[in-house]
Parts: C-alpha cells; sequence; structure tokens
C-alpha cells in the first residue's frame, strides 16, 4: 500500500477562549459577572464593553503612538453569536450607564430646552411681525426695518439638543445628522447585523455607502450628502461600533462591493465564541450589586472628562503618551505582525485588518489606561503593563478575526477545496475525475480551469493525489481520495 501523509484538515483550528481577567480592574470583573449571570460566552460582553468605555472617551483622547502618528480611541467590534444567546439582554445590561447618563443629561437640560424653546418663539414672533411691516414699508423706511431684522436674527439662540452618545441600527444619512448635532460622535450598537445591509446600499439604490463610517474610524474630514437637504461637513468625526451579528450574517461579506477592498472588514475586531446553548445549567446568579455599581461608576466618571473646547467651538483631544517601555513593546509587536503580514504567513488573506492591528493595540491599551487612571488619564503615561493586557487581547482578536474571514470567504481556493470535499465525501468516492467533480459542481466553477487552484489545495493537504490511468489511447487522469479520510465509505 503506498504511503500518505497525514491529512491537514481544511477546516480551521478551534479558537482559545478568551479569559475576562485580559481587561483591567472592573471592567474584567464586570465582563465575567455579566457571562455568569447570563450563561454567555465572555466574549460577547468584551466585545460590547470595549465599544461602551469608547463612547466615553472617544473625540476626547488620541494615544501618541510615535512622534508623528497619533491614534484615537474610538473602537469596531464584531461578536458573531447565534441567536437565543441572550445578546439582547447582554447589550442591555453592558450599555446601562450609557441610557442612564442620556436620561439623566435630557432631565438636566429640559428647563433649558424648554427655556430656549420659548426664546426662539418670542423671537420668531417678532421677526414675523418685523417682516410683515418691511412688506408694507415705504422705501425710506426698508433699511431700518432690514437692520432691526438682521439684529434679531443674530440674536436668535440655538435650541440645545437632547442628549444622545449612541444609536441603533440607522441609515448613514441620519447617522451624520447625529453625529452633527453631537459633537461629530456617535457610538452604533446592536445585537443583530442589519447594518451591513444598509451599508451595501439599502436605502441608497443599491449603491455602498459608507464613506462615513470610514472617515468615522479614521478620525478624518467627511462630507456628507442627505439628498434633496444641504450636506454636511464633519471635520474630525469619532464614530464607535459594537455587533453581535449571526455567524450567517459573515458569509459573503467579502464579495459585498467594497467591504474588503476600502478597508471596512479590516477595522473590526472580530470574535466567534462557542455557544453556551445546549450547556446551560439554566441556574443564573445575579451580577453583584458592587461590581455593577463600580461599572456604571467608572462610565459616569468617563462620560463626565470634559473636552478641550476653544472659544470658536474647536475641541481638541488630550494626548496619551506610552512610556518609554510601553513603545518599545508596541513597537516590537507591530514588527512581528509586518512579518506576518507577509506571502505564506498568517495574515497573507487579511493583510488590510493585519496592518491595522498595531494602531488597533494603541487604542485598546487608551482605553485600558483611562479605565485605570478615569481622573485625569493624561497625567500618567501609558504604562507597560496596560500596554501587555492589549497585546495580549489583539492575540485573541487576531485567532478569532482569521476565522471570521475564513467564515466570509477571504480564501477563496480554500473555500471552494472545502465544497469540492463535501462533494466527494458526500458521495463517498475513493477515485474521481476532475470532469466527474466539474459536472456536479458547475453552480460554483463555471470552467473546469478554474477547478486548478482548489485541487492544489487538497493536494497539499493530502486530501487525495492525482495518477494516470492507462487506456490505451491517452492517458486519463485521475484523483484517488486519501483512505485514512474513505475509510468506512
Amino acid at each position: 500500500m503506498d504511503h500518505w501523509e497525514a491529512p491537514i484538515l481544511l477546516e480551521s483550528n478551534p479558537v482559545p477562549n478568551l479569559e475576562p481577567n485580559l481587561l483591567p480592574g472592573i471592567l474584567g470583573e464586570m465582563v465575567e459577572a455579566v457571562s455568569i449571570s447570563t450563561e454567555t460566552p465572555p466574549e460577547l460582553a468584551t466585545g460590547l464593553v470595549l465599544p461602551v468605555i469608547s463612547t466615553a472617551l472617544q473625540g476626547k483622547f488620541r494615544v501618541q503612538v510615535n512622534c508623528d502618528h497619533t491614534e484615537p480611541v474610538n473602537i469596531w467590534t464584531l461578536v458573531a453569536l447565534e441567536s437565543g444567546n441572550r445578546k439582547s439582554s447582554v447589550l442591555a445590561t453592558m450599555t446601562q450607564p450609557l441610557t442612564d447618563w442620556e436620561m439623566h443629561e435630557q432631565k438636566r437640560l429640559k428647563p433649558i430646552i424648554k427655556e430656549a424653546e420659548i426664546k426662539q418663539r418670542n423671537h420668531e414672533a417678532r421677526l414675523k411681525h418685523l417682516r410683515a411691516r418691511y412688506g408694507k414699508a415705504k422705501k425710506d423706511e426698508i433699511e431700518e426695518i432690514s437692520m432691526e431684522i438682521l439684529e434679531f436674527e443674530k440674536e436668535l439662540e440655538e435650541i440645545p439638543n437632547q442628549p444622545q452618545i449612541w444609536t441603533q441600527d440607522v441609515t448613514t444619512e441620519r447617522l451624520g445628522s447625529l453625529m452633527d448635532e453631537h459633537d461629530e460622535k456617535m457610538t452604533l450598537l446592536s445585537a443583530e447585523g442589519g447594518i451591513f445591509d444598509i451599508l451595501a446600499g439599502k436605502y441608497s439604490s443599491g449603491v455602498p455607502n459608507f464613506d462615513l463610517y470610514l472617515q468615522g474610524y479614521s478620525g478624518d474630514s467627511v462630507k456628507v450628502d442627505r439628498g434633496c437637504r444641504p450636506p454636511l461637513y464633519l471635520k474630525k468625526p469619532a464614530l464607535s461600533l459594537g455587533l453581535s451579528p449571526q455567524p450567517d450574517v459573515l458569509r459573503g461579506l467579502v464579495d459585498k462591493p467594497g467591504f474588503k477592498g476600502r478597508g471596512l472588514l479590516g477595522r473590526f475586531l472580530y470574535l466567534l465564541p462557542d455557544t453556551n446553548l445546549g450547556y446551560r445549567t439554566l441556574k443564573t446568579e445575579p451580577i453583584p450589586e458592587e461590581i455593577k455599581r463600580k461599572y456604571h461608576s467608572l462610565i459616569a466618571s468617563l462620560l463626565g472628562i470634559e473636552q478641550i473646547r476653544y472659544e470658536d467651538g474647536q475641541i481638541k483631544p488630550y494626548i496619551l503618551r506610552l512610556s518609554k517601555q510601553a513603545k518599545k513593546e508596541l513597537h516590537c509587536f507591530a514588527l512581528q505582525v509586518e512579518k506576518d503580514l507577509r506571502e505564506g504567513e498568517r495574515f497573507e488573506f487579511i493583510k488590510e485588518w493585519g496592518a491595522k492591528l498595531p494602531g488597533a493595540v494603541a487604542r485598546i491599551a487608551g482605553l485600558f489606561h483611562c479605565a485605570e487612571n478615569p481622573v485625569h488619564p493624561w497625567a500618567n503615561e501609558i504604562g507597560l503593563g496596560i500596554t501587555q493586557r492589549a497585546i495580549q487581547l489583539a492575540y485573541m482578536f487576531a485567532e478569532h478575526t482569521l476565522l471570521a474571514f475564513d467564515l466570509m470567504g477571504a480564501d477563496k481556493s480554500l473555500e471552494q477545496a472545502r465544497k469540492i470535499w463535501r462533494w466527494a465525501k458526500r458521495k463517498k468516492l475513493r477515485t474521481f475525475t476532475k470532469r466527474d467533480c466539474f459536472n456536479d459542481l458547475r453552480g460554483t466553477f463555471r470552467r473546469v480551469t478554474n477547478m486548478d487552484d482548489p485541487f492544489e489545495v487538497l493536494r497539499e493537504r493530502h486530501y487525495m493525489r492525482e495518477f494516470q490511468q492507462k487506456t490505451g489511447g491517452r492517458p486519463s487522469i485521475k484523483y484517488n481520495i486519501n483512505p485514512a479520510l474513505s475509510k468506512g465509505w
């Protein structure tokens, strides 16, 4: 019997489980408590707590990576988990401090807004009277009334907006308006993945519409077109995302126009935990009140940090600096990631994601630092310990992200090889020809030559071996299945 190498499995290796203590202090404690209380994987609470902290800090801080490079602290996370895993409950728990802050601010501003509305109505009534006079005025009275109207219009005060710092599924146009109304900042948090349909053009005639998202991640200026209304110009937008769609939502995302090529998918930090469904005790413990209180207190403190605002309304972020050791640690990590971007290395098929990973570490380190130092966080440097935590978490994200992009179909040849293998396994084949496979899988392969790459994957992974069968004329090329895989068929 011919010797066969052991097959290298086509399916991805299991991803490691996330330990809540990767997150510092009360963040890790809250993640663990929510995970135990809801019997959900800790990855879910982790993927939501990061954008919650980011909501409190985005636009206020930037991390100084080196002399000419700073990173904002807004974060995009995606936790792919099946429905039935209490995602909405975990989302409500992790975002409760944000909701509490909005309600408190709305209550505080209610009399101020009411007073501003009354003043505006009074001014508008006076302006209406003046304009009526203007329409009937004599020629020598027009200039005087015109000047009076101009003075009144200058005195009109803007009515303060109802405070809002996060939203759920929203059109791109509406998101731009929300950001314009709230210091160019907003966070989108959702237990579903409907936002991808919107980004793919659900409300824009099938035309992808996510420039605002891309610029909101990086903090670059952007113009938001709003149909028949005047466009909005956002100078330094800051947008955080925390999504938890079902895994099936990820399938085929790389094929949506612009999603991969323009870097949309490369901005998310992915987690794909195993579901607990079928293994829960259904005897849950409530979140300890002390942990809940500390978590709410921390988020409230971070939300309470005032921005640096100039007289002309411009906002300047605080700069968070890395210690000498932390900067060296981050640089070493970035060099390793750079090697991983090479052909044949682990990030070969997700280069756009890997290239952003060191920047994501700086962002996470900034968030962790502020969570550990909620009072004047700019007064201290980001230390080595915090940076190492951020790097550890980044390695965790990397393993999950490889699985996520695999699910999306980033490596086409590997995904096609899996389809061929499922076909051979379903038919319980031990030997077949490429023509046999092509005839049955025409829906996947338009030409026989399109099968060359996935066939090579199957050969390299020792799933099959090519041989020539003499027929009296031109030899027929066939493929044998590895006996270790076809045993028992």
